[in-house]
């Protein structure tokens, strides 16, 4: 993971400033699950209307990837930590959400030819000449704005256990692809190099498809207990 854990330790330190500062308020602990992944938060009410929570999620899901001619076998790893505010404008269950995501979500793709061959870039090569082809996608943004609604309040006095359920969406900015390809035994320098040469466009496509997630769509559903 590559800001998880800068992330996770700012929030820890954050988390603790957040107690030390609302030690007389209601907090609450709530598990979450969504397309952020499985994960737990720790909320403390900060005036009548606004709250904030702080959390981390992961999740492992493996998947296959066929955007390009190219088919990838793919490993999806979410791990997200969360800084929240939630603004309940209407004194009610209602909220607003605004805040930040680390944005620890990468994927780890290994392609594998098709009929005996790999389609990379404008050119065809057969799996003999590819000894491999694998590399990661990541989000462009280590840490990525959140904004969006709710319903929930975690620390309202009104009951101690409140179902929670959530839409919105992180700008994880433009995806970065790295991929890697290595020729196989006894291919000519030439064809190698056309094969590198043609990674690079690769590269371009994977990143082009992936472009649709820079707005990750988050929805999710919790329970809470409050303190």
């Amino acid at each position: 993971m590559r800001s998880g854990a800068k992330v996770l330790s700012a929030l820890l330190a954050a988390t603790s400033m957040a107690w030390s500062m609302a030690a007389s308020a209601d907090v609450g602990v709530s598990l979450r699950a969504g397309t952020l992944g499985l994960g737990a938060e720790f909320n403390v009410g900060l005036t009548e209307t606004l709250n904030l929570r702080l959390g981390y999620s992961l999740y492992d899901h493996d998947e296959t990837i066929e955007d390009t001619d190219v088919t990838y076998d793919g490993e999806l790893k979410l791990r997200n930590a969360t800084a929240l505010f939630d603004w309940h404008a209407f004194n009610g269950g209602f909220r607003f959400s605004f805040g930040a995501v680390g944005a620890g979500t990468e994927v780890h793709v290994v392609g594998r030819p098709s009929g005996g061959t790999y389609e990379i870039g404008d050119e065809v090569f057969t799996a003999a000449q590819v000894g491999s082809l694998r590399g990661n996608i990541e989000m462009g943004n280590s840490v990525a704005p959140y904004v969006g609604i709710g319903w929930g309040n975690t620390v309202d006095e009104g009951g101690r256990v409140t179902f929670l359920f959530d839409i919105g969406a992180a700008y994880m900015g433009s995806p970065e692809v790295n991929l890697v390809a290595t020729c196989g035994a006894a291919v000519p320098a030439a064809t190698c190099t056309r094969l590198q040469n043609e990674v690079q466009q690769e590269e371009a496509e994977l990143a082009d498809d992936a472009t649709d997630y820079e707005w990750y769509p988050v929805v999710g559903v919790g329970v809470a207990i409050r303190f």
